[in-house]
């Protein structure tokens, strides 16, 4: 889109400042309804959001899902309020919802939220988030454009303050842009100068200038009034580089608290909103705003859209049998996996992985991702298919670098443009990725986390590298679906259930090699809870594990027939996709769980779990199993001493 290539209409900037107070005054307005809320950014940061909404961004107020719209994203999501007014302003939002900000079930929450509000692209409130998404709608952006041959073609633009600055997320993302060279990402930075507890000075003398400068952003500098505003914009639009522009705003601008954090994160009292408001011109009224502003606000969005969507539509017209176009416009992002022939030859789940993500990587154009610098481990590279890169946009193999958390971040902005995306790293790093993975399960986008070396089977690298307690974490995420195989037949139902829905979903892939097994079924893996060996026996008792435990179990299930003791062996390989019946029946006979992690995992299922309540150590996987006691001889011990306990043999 060129700069300016619609703005026909004399420019206004007398008309912006008065809409820029009006903005103000709504926000406060908010605030004091609400009881609730943070001024300061609202009263700073209103120029920036103002200019760039009504100047700038190609939107479609009839349509908010308008495939090549230009993505604002709300990083600093205490500011909703902002978004909110401009909303109004648009004609999106009513004087009411406004006036419900903070409510239960109002479309103006407390943070920005998907699908709760239009025009809201992505959940952001944790700091930092919103700036790591953004680059994956960029990415997403540079990726489509060659795909689709310049029909999606869009900027992102993405607020921040100088907080979410200061959290590791954004350094991640927005080197990894720089080093992508994504020039259509554009970064608002309300530079004021102070976070919540104090002045920033405090906690950060970074010469942020020099930091973008290395990271190779295009950096430009404006004062907070709307000619400077929309220079700023324009020069951004047309560079070949990423760019961050530094507002110098004051928080909480004409507040008798302006300049501090006294005014960051609480309502302002009734003095000075009166007299903030005298400042302003409003005169006190609440919920007001010049008519004016709003005809104008709405006719330059809806004209500068109006002589685009020509563009636009000349574009979709060339590509009206582009198959990528149709999928996007049609958001068909689910792919059947069938007719999948897979030798399995003796190899480990991880390199079977592949194999699968590579077949499907051949037939779906829309699946993309990578590895935080472990996709030779992982096994996640995509064959036959390039790296995407700076000079390559149309690559699909994402080299994130050792960025787990930015990779996250990254892989919900691919999703919410229309990609199907996914990230490799080892199960114990996931950890480093949890905000990101719950805003994955908080938006139920389609994202797939695969996470390899699974369990204190990894061996002689230690605790450090041997996770206990992340599958249960995980687990814990509500809307994530976690599927942990044991052979290859699970494997395969896993990623046809992943990939026949859009929820998020983790894939636990252990390093070694694994049997297949004559008794697990693929197209047993939907039902989450699954009986993989069965009894005759009217007495017996339940043993369920998943993963490389069901092999444990059922060699453990073969010991106990010689004893007498017969068993039914279950498999759990989605505990999110059984129903509660298959729960209930578990209980009432006794279940024995197997784990290699807490025993917490099972205890959704049963009161009796044999798992590993301790950190790991280092040594051969033969060596661990041995130490703690996950040799069939001692799980038959333990199995027979809960027996005992229970009374029920």
């Amino acid at each position: 889109m060129l700069d300016n290539m619609f703005n026909k209409n004399k420019v206004d900037y007398e008309l912006d400042k008065i809409g820029i107070n009006n903005l103000r005054g709504l926000t406060i307005d908010m605030i004091q309804k609400a009881n609730s809320g943070h001024p300061g950014i609202c009263l700073g940061a209103a120029g920036i959001v103002y200019v760039l909404f009504k100047r700038h961004l190609i939107l479609d107020l009839e349509d908010d899902k308008f495939l090549n719209r230009d993505r604002f994203i709300l990083s600093a999501g205490h500011g909703a309020p902002l978004l909110y007014g401009l909303l109004y302003l648009m004609g999106s939002l009513t004087l009411n919802d406004l006036k419900k900000l903070r409510k239960i079930n109002s479309k103006t929450p407390g943070h920005p939220e998907y699908l709760k509000t239009p025009f809201v692209e992505i959940s952001t409130g944790p700091l930092g988030q919103g700036v790591g998404s953004s680059v994956g709608f960029s990415i997403a952006e540079a990726y489509l454009n060659k795909l689709t041959n310049g029909v999606i073609d869009h900027y992102t633009y993405v607020l921040c303050g100088d907080g979410e600055l200061e959290e590791g997320i954004t350094y991640e993302a927005l080197s990894l842009a720089g080093t992508l060279n994504l020039n259509k990402l554009i970064v608002l930075y309300d530079s004021n100068n102070v976070t919540l507890d104090n002045k920033l000075e405090v906690t950060s003398h970074e010469d942020i200038v020099k930091r973008f400068e290395s990271i190779g952003f295009l950096i430009l500098e404006a004062n907070d009034n709307p000619i400077e505003i929309d220079e700023a914009l324009k020069k951004a639009k047309n560079s070949l580089k990423p760019s961050i522009i530094l507002f110098k705003t004051t928080i909480g601008l004409y507040s008798k608290n302006a300049g501090t954090n006294l005014v960051h994160g609480k309502p302002l009292d009734e003095d000075d909103i009166f007299q903030i408001k005298e400042k302003l011109g409003l005169y006190n009224s609440a919920f007001n705003v010049n008519q004016d502003v709003l005809e104008d606000f709405r006719e330059n969005i809806k004209t500068r859209f109006k002589e685009y969507k020509k563009v636009f539509n000349k574009n979709i017209l060339k590509e009206k049998d582009n198959e990528i176009v149709k999928r996007l416009i049609n958001s068909e992002l689910t792919y059947n996996l069938n007719n999948l022939d897979i030798n399995y030859n003796h190899k480990s789940l991880r390199d079977l992985s592949g194999e699968i993500l590579n077949k499907i990587a051949n037939d779906f154009p829309l699946l993309i991702g990578g590895s935080a610098d472990l996709s030779s481990s992982c096994k996640t590279n995509l064959e036959n298919i390039e790296i995407f890169s700076a000079n390559n946009y149309l690559g699909r193999n994402i080299y994130f670098g050792i960025r787990e958390h930015a990779m996250a971040s990254i892989l919900n902005g691919l999703a919410l443009s229309g990609l199907r995306p996914f990230g490799s790293t080892f199960l114990t790093f996931s950890d480093y990725m949890k905000p990101s993975i719950r805003l994955t399960a908080l938006m139920n986008l389609p994202v797939l986390y695969i996470f390899t070396h699974d369990s204190f089977t990894v061996g002689e690298d230690g605790p450090t590298h041997h996770p206990i307690e992340q599958l249960l974490s995980l687990e814990l995420i509500p809307n994530l679906k976690v599927y942990r195989p044991y052979d290859l037949n699970e494997l395969i139902g896993a990623y046809q259930e992943i990939f026949k829905q859009t929820n998020p979903s983790v894939l636990v892939l252990p390093r070694d090699n694994k049997d297949i097994s004559e008794k697990t079924k693929i197209d047993c893996i939907k039902l989450g809870i699954y009986l993989v060996q069965d009894t005759k026996e009217e007495k017996y008792i339940n043993l369920i594990a998943n993963g490389e435990e069901l092999g444990l179990a059922l060699k453990v299930s073969d010991n106990l027939k010689s004893l007498g003791i017969f068993t039914k062996v279950y498999s759990a390989v989605c505990l999110k996709n059984a129903d509660l019946k298959t729960i209930n029946n578990l209980k009432k006979d006794l279940t024995i769980g197997i784990t290699f992690g807490v025993p917490d995992y099972f205890y959704k299922i049963t009161d009796k779990v044999i798992g590993l309540n301790e950190f790991s150590l280092s040594g051969s996987k033969e060596e661990l199993l041995e130490y703690f006691g996950f040799i069939v001889e001692d799980i038959e011990s333990k199995i027979l001493e809960i027996i005992n306990q229970e009374n029920s043999y």
